[in-house]
């Protein structure tokens, strides 16, 4: 076995990020993914900054891997017969639509399980299947304003700040694909399929469950602290010479190394800065010393000084800086796919973030275009003749 997926079928319907991301970790682990999408193609591929090919940035990353064919199903009959088809030859089908639309598309547990009594749905929605809120519209953000998540972000006295890498998207990514391996795993001891239902609002409400318990049961609520770390430190993102640092301590250790790495000995013999939570509550009069110390220094005389003593550290760089970080590049955290596309022959995607020692993922083909295997997937897979399938197209189902 070269990847540990690869004889598992995936019908993928999502669409933006946490489905798709979801599909790609499949497919990484060699699961044949289909990404199936409406004639034409859907939004996320044109949606913001925009390549020389007229797609965004976001789409090779999360669609490497898979196929795409191209399925009308909403308000198309024939579409749901396709639908059926494609699903007795599969063993998962992943989306991240509202209940209610996917009850209108015909993308319910209820009905692909008549299909196909094993089958796999891993849906994902932003506030699962059941509850008050479950026919409800949500992204990422909102997610982050309900759970509490957003209450953490920002300055003190300022509006609070979201979090912009997503995280309650790509959290529930990774807990869908977990959930799907695991129905795979039952479905292999039991031969029984299942639903898989997963919230961004769960996502987020499992995170910030500890800072609730704070709040509820403590009374206090987390404040708002900028790039500190509430409760703890010293740990900032401190400026240097030519750039900035970003200097994490926690513990006693730590703080004892801290002090000693920057000549100031002195601050240990203070009974006020004896714990975390006290130096925490004096954190405006250490932080100044530490910042004194950078000030005089450039970022990579802090860094010398910050590993040599074992210091947890790291230069803040800008989204233009990550590619050639000489880490990044040993580790292939980024790797590099050509899209055949003029201007994009070199484009970089994520790497495998799950790295396995005897069965480890691999990038092996580009993002799809629209529809690049309804020839395959149709002609070879379903068996349609080439008549079947023109009349299909003709009638816009793909």
């Amino acid at each position: 076995m070269e990847r540990v997926l690869e004889d598992i079928r995936v019908l993928d319907f999502g669409r933006f990020i946490a489905c798709p991301y979801c599909g790609m970790l499949l497919a990484d682990m060699g699961a044949e993914v289909i990404r199936v999408e409406r004639p034409g193609g859907e939004e996320d591929r044109t949606i913001g900054l925009l390549g020389p090919n007229g797609q965004n940035m976001s789409y090779p990353s999360y669609a490497r891997n898979k196929k795409a064919i191209t399925l009308r199903l909403l308000h198309s009959e024939k579409g749901r017969e396709v639908l059926s088809d494609l699903v007795q030859k599969t063993d998962v089908v992943i989306h991240n639509f509202s209940p209610d639309a996917a009850q209108m598309m015909g993308l319910t547990y209820e009905r692909l399980s008549a299909i196909k009594p094993d089958i796999i749905l891993t849906a994902i929605s932003c506030f699962g299947s059941e509850g008050p809120y479950a026919s409800r519209q949500g992204f990422d953000f909102i997610a982050q304003a309900m759970s509490g998540s957003l209450a953490l972000g920002g300055f003190p006295d300022k509006p609070p700040i979201r979090a912009f890498m997503n995280p309650m998207d790509f959290g529930t990514a990774l807990g869908a694909a977990f959930g799907t391996v695991l129905a795979l795993r039952h479905r292999d001891m039991t031969g029984q399929g299942q639903e898989v239902d997963l919230a961004l609002l769960r996502t987020a409400v499992s995170w910030s469950a500890p800072v609730i318990a704070e709040a509820d049961v403590l009374g206090r609520v987390r404040p708002k602290i900028g790039n500190r770390a509430p409760y703890l430190g010293p740990t900032d993102l401190y400026e240097c010479r030519d750039g900035h640092v970003f200097i994490a301590t926690i513990m006693d250790t730590l703080w004892k190394r801290l002090a000693r790495a920057i000549g100031r000995e002195d601050l240990l013999e203070n009974p006020n800065y004896s714990t975390d939570y006290q130096r925490y509550e004096h954190r405006d009069e250490i932080d100044p010393h530490i910042q004194v110390w950078c000030a005089e220094r450039t970022v990579d005389e802090a860094l010398r000084v910050m590993e040599a003593a074992r210091i947890p550290c790291a230069p803040y760089l800008g989204l233009d800086e990550v590619s050639s970080d000489p880490h990044v590049q040993a580790t292939n955290m980024l790797e590099y796919k050509d899209l055949e596309e003029p201007g994009l022959e070199r484009v970089p995607v994520c790497g495998i973030p799950v790295k396995l020692s005897k069965t480890p993922g691999r990038v092996v083909t580009r993002a799809p275009r629209v529809g690049e295997h309804n020839l395959g997937i149709y002609r070879d897979l379903l068996g349609y003749s080439q008549e079947k399938m023109d009349a299909l197209t003709a009638e816009g189902v793909i």
